[in-house]
């Protein structure tokens, strides 16, 4: 009987340790897990090399930027509705306002060479011929997505836009638009990024609509300018509160973030050529040698 209890005794001995043992380890594998995670959302200095401002002429409110392929041009949105030519040296070659309209971003379809710009009051996406610099189109982006308005009326608004080019798509591609948000409270506008379509080849009406067909929150403030990198096809987001560069692919997953040099950035742009152009809202335009490795 003693031989029996003393065997019992022994046995729920090496249970504890063995059950202590096994919380020592998750314990350890979760705060190696947390570094792991914490580490991969730390930003690190963005490669690259400095090239400097590149305007001739003093541009009022920068708010967005894009690399015209077709033209070899860099294409400004500024805060008080003009939309700016220049070389990529800095000349200008045109500039013209386009009506009262409150234009945050701009893009292009590579395949058209038409010109896009996110209006921020009306939540809008307006179609620009580059020659002239004159309206073709608007389209409204529907706010609500899967029940949930992500685009509030009264709100910040859109900040950002970007074009990704798609042979396959009846529309040639889809808009990425990023709502302008200065909290990450439930309650209050979220710091959004949405695709957006928009009945660019299957409508031929001068007012339409877009539709937010996926939608992905994100965990920084302030999305100020948005880019598409067609040879890692991937998602160039800069948040100007914040200083960051943030590569995400078109699941929302976030690859990367970078610190971003510069302040008060507005717009950024890529050329395909190894150069990367920040648009500064205190009229700076900023070129980079982009060394992110691809």
């Amino acid at each position: 009987m003693v031989i029996l209890m003393s065997y019992k005794r022994v046995l729920l001995v090496i249970l504890i340790i063995g059950i202590s043992g096994i919380l020592v380890y998750s314990l350890v594998r979760m705060e190696q897990s947390g570094t792991k995670q914490t580490a991969e959302l730390r930003p690190i200095a963005l490669p690259y090399n400095w090239i400097g401002d590149i305007t001739k002429e003093h541009i009022a409110e920068p708010s967005g930027i894009t690399y015209h392929a077709i033209r070899k041009s860099l294409f400004i949105a500024d805060d008080s509705g003009i939309v700016y030519e220049i070389h990529t040296n800095g000349t200008r070659i045109q500039a013209k306002g386009v009506n009262e309209f409150d234009i945050e971003g701009i893009t292009v379809d590579p395949t058209t060479g038409l010109l896009y710009a996110a209006v921020e009051d009306a939540e809008a996406i307006i179609e620009i011929a580059p020659e002239t610099l004159t309206i073709q189109r608007e389209f409204e982006i529907i706010r609500d997505f899967k029940g949930e308005q992500l685009l509030k009326k009264g709100g910040m608004g859109i900040e950002a836009i970007t074009f990704v080019p798609d042979a396959s798509h009846p529309e040639g591609g889809t808009f990425w638009v990023g709502n302008q948000s200065f909290s990450l409270k439930e309650k209050d506008e979220p710091s959004v990024v949405c695709e957006v379509v928009v009945p660019l080849r299957t409508a031929t009406d001068r007012k339409s609509e877009g539709t937010i067909i996926n939608a992905y929150k994100m965990d920084f403030i302030d999305i100020s300018g948005l880019a598409y990198d067609a040879q890692g096809d991937i998602l160039i987001l800069i948040s100007d509160t914040t200083n960051l560069v943030v590569e995400m692919n078109r699941q929302g997953t976030i690859l990367s973030r970078y610190l971003l040099p510069g302040d008060e950035q507005e717009g950024v742009a890529l050329d395909g050529l190894g150069y990367m152009y920040v648009a500064q809202e205190s009229g700076e335009i900023i070129k980079l040698g982009d060394r992110r490795l691809r």
